[in-house]
């Protein structure tokens, strides 16, 4: 029997790290329940530059504010790793997440 917290699913989930005084940081949710989230909104082509991948590992889904804990569904897009990178570059969305961590 573990220590480990429970997705509201019922699934244990998974560390993400430890604090710098060393105590574990949870994850909220099970990795079906986070990621389900983002792939049941991915489409079969980069929004932006409209790529056709040959796998869909080729696509990613991003959050046009940068804010991570935005899920709502007007608020994601599917990209090409490429765009993806560029956009999270040019908006600067790296320091966005970190401020959106700390609130």
């Amino acid at each position: 029997m573990s220590n480990r917290p429970v997705c509201p699913c019922g699934k244990e989930v998974r560390s993400n790290g430890r604090t710098k005084n060393g105590r574990r940081i949870w994850d909220t949710k099970c990795y079906t329940c986070r990621w389900g989230t983002y792939t049941k909104h991915k489409k079969d082509k980069c929004e932006f530059c409209g790529f056709v991948p040959v796998h869909s590992s080729q696509l990613d889904v991003d959050h046009i504010d940068g804010n991570p804990s935005n899920n709502d569904k007007s608020n994601l897009q599917t990209l090409c790793s490429n765009c993806h990178r560029l956009k999270t570059k040019q908006n600067n969305d790296w320091n966005k997440r970190k401020h959106h961590e700390k609130v």
